[in-house]
């Protein structure tokens, strides 16, 4: 019989996306040693034809962790004996450590579920530097398109197609992946940003194509975004940054806007500021857009500064035990103040690559009315997740819950469905209208 309880806090609270993973993985440290890859793990790589071994007894803690570990003990009807059987003699046959690799990645795959993966040393899709042109993009349609500039200097405008990084069409990065795949925007999107990321202050020229068919190349200087280092454990360090804005209206209206891009506990402060400077706002804006996850047990904390009731905001299962997240409501500030949680309405954007923490966070609040859901189905990536170090220098990835909302959805696999869907649209988003601009219309009609 599964037993419930609280969510106080655990090591298994740790809830990330394959996005973070997979799009933060070693990049070459600048000179400030802004970035390093916490799979750089200092052991010695195998000599002669230890190899083998160190990658059988790999696949063997994968296989076993798995094992022992997976929320349904019935595997969903699949035969994770007979997997083993199947996949362990062609490790054995393998002719590389690379090769054992894809035979573990293929086992992983076989669970058809997030949040399983084999983080290594050796991937070829490491970032090629730690820093990025100022602009956001997304894949629709089998395109690169912006979605976001951060720079005024930059010749380039929401809206705008990149066909070409660096003269290597983006047609060509796309062709390589899976039409079928159900993460291909998702893949070609890491695609992309592993072209456009490069050294600090390097060049990346751009060809892009205006949504009114206009074209024209671009020069843009990289720079390493803005944030704090964080890292969990042995997974990929990122920089956490958080961003809130105002805006008004001719009538006195204020509606705030609070943008961050992964739940570490960086941001945690930061966001209890922002709530503290919006107390008083007509309406509430929370972007997700492009945040893969973190912390789970933050979404607690976080909600609980939207929600003056400790309510569960989501359930984990786990093989023997049923987690509430119950929300914590922030009825105080750091420095001591008595306050109440955020009473106005708020709206959360999300897209297709909103996951994990951020999925289950977003339908919560949804599922308890407590939020508006702006913007594009998201990842369906929401498994809660644990890490191992292997024998041979790599890191397991591996799911050891199922997360439901409060009103009994799944969403691994399905993902948040918003309740105003806000397509990507080139046209609108050079007008300048966009998910966020839809959620503050109606935050605005409220009043």
């Amino acid at each position: 019989m599964t037993k419930r309880s609280s969510v106080i806090g655990s090591a298994l609270a740790v809830l990330l996306s394959t996005v973070f993973i997979a799009t933060l993985p070693a990049a070459p440290q600048d000179a400030a040693g802004s970035s390093r890859s916490p799979r750089e793990t200092g052991l010695a790589a195998p000599v002669g034809e230890e190899w083998r071994r160190q990658g059988l007894a790999t696949f063997d803690a994968v296989w076993r962790t798995v094992h022992e570990t997976y929320f349904d003990p019935a595997f969903g009807g699949l035969d994770w004996q007979a997997v083993r059987d199947q996949l362990r003699p062609k490790v054995l046959a393998a002719r590389s450590p690379d090769e054992q690799r894809a035979v573990i990645r293929e086992m992983l795959r076989r669970l058809g579920q997030s949040h399983f993966a084999l983080l290594s040393r050796t991937d070829d899709g490491a970032l090629r530097g730690p820093a990025l042109p100022p602009i956001e993009v997304r894949v629709a349609d089998g395109q690169l398109f912006v979605v976001r500039v951060t720079s005024r200097a930059l010749d380039v405008r929401p809206g705008d197609r990149i066909v070409a990084i660096d003269n290597r069409p983006v047609d060509e990065l796309l062709a390589r992946i899976d039409p079928d795949d159900p993460r291909r925007a998702e893949m070609a999107w890491r695609a992309a940003m592993r072209e456009l990321s490069g050294l600090s202050g390097s060049m990346v020229h751009l060809d892009l194509v205006a949504p009114d068919g206009t074209e024209r190349r671009t020069p843009a200087v990289r720079v390493v975004p803005p944030g704090e280092m964080v890292t969990v454990g042995n997974l990929p360090s990122i920089r956490a940054h958080l961003v809130r804005e105002e805006r008004r209206t001719g009538d006195g209206r204020r509606i705030g806007i609070i943008r961050f891009n992964v739940w570490m506990t960086a941001i945690a402060e930061p966001f209890a500021q922002a709530i503290d400077a919006f107390r008083d706002a007509d309406g509430l804006v929370i972007d997700l857009r492009g945040n893969p996850g973190g912390l789970a047990e933050m979404i607690r904390g976080i909600a609980g500064h939207l929600i003056d009731e400790a309510v569960p905001i989501g359930y984990l299962r786990m093989r023997d035990l049923e987690l509430e997240f119950i929300v914590n409501p922030r009825r105080s500030t750091s420095d001591g103040r008595a306050v109440r949680p955020y009473a106005g309405p708020v709206a959360v954007l999300v897209d297709e690559l909103t996951a994990s923490a951020s999925e289950c966070f977003a339908a919560g609040l949804q599922a308890l009315g407590r939020a508006r859901v702006f913007g594009r189905r998201t990842a369906g990536q929401a498994l809660p997740a644990s890490t191992q170090q292997l024998l041979n220098g790599d890191v397991l990835l591996y799911a050891v819950g199922d997360f439901s909302t409060p009103d009994g959805r799944r969403l691994e696999g399905r993902g948040v469905e918003p309740d105003v869907e806000v397509s990507l649209d080139p046209a609108q988003l050079a007008a300048g209208r966009d998910a966020e601009t839809a959620a503050i219309e109606w935050l605005l009609s409220l009043q």
